[in-house]
């Protein structure tokens, strides 16, 4: 059920896991002043428990690493320069959005379960109810 093809930003489960890990993944690197130049985009076919796997895993560390930063830090500005996109922000600024995009696929998961089948086992989403589990 992981790769049944649906009509969504991504074609399956999989592939939205996938780019939510990819994306917390890059923006952890970044975000933590590391070297992300060589950042790896691709998408990998039949790793579907590692993904998950490391999608838990990197949640964890971006739970550690963004609530070790001091006011001062996440009011220091990172310059972000890539072909697509280029600015400078604080790294607040770059933080909050990474969380709303993981948001945002959470919710996309759960309906793209629910219309391919899925009903049993669905967590509750909602922040307050999540987070009080």
């Amino acid at each position: 059920m992981l790769h049944k093809t649906t009509p969504s930003s991504y074609s399956s489960l999989d592939y939205t896991i996938q780019h939510m890990l990819r994306g917390q993944w890059f923006w952890l690197k970044f975000i933590s002043e590391e070297d992300v130049s060589g950042f790896k985009w691709t998408v990998r076919e039949g790793e579907a428990a590692a993904v998950l796997n490391e999608l838990k895993a990197n949640s964890t560390e971006m739970k550690n690493k963004f609530s070790s930063f001091s006011e001062a830090e996440l009011i220091q500005s990172l310059s972000f320069d890539i072909p697509l996109a280029k600015n400078n922000c604080s790294r607040y600024d770059y933080i909050v959005p990474i969380i709303n995009h993981s948001s945002f696929h959470r919710g996309q998961i759960i309906t793209i379960a629910r219309s391919i089948g899925i009903t049993e086992g669905i967590v509750n989403t909602d922040y307050n109810m999540f987070n009080c589990l």
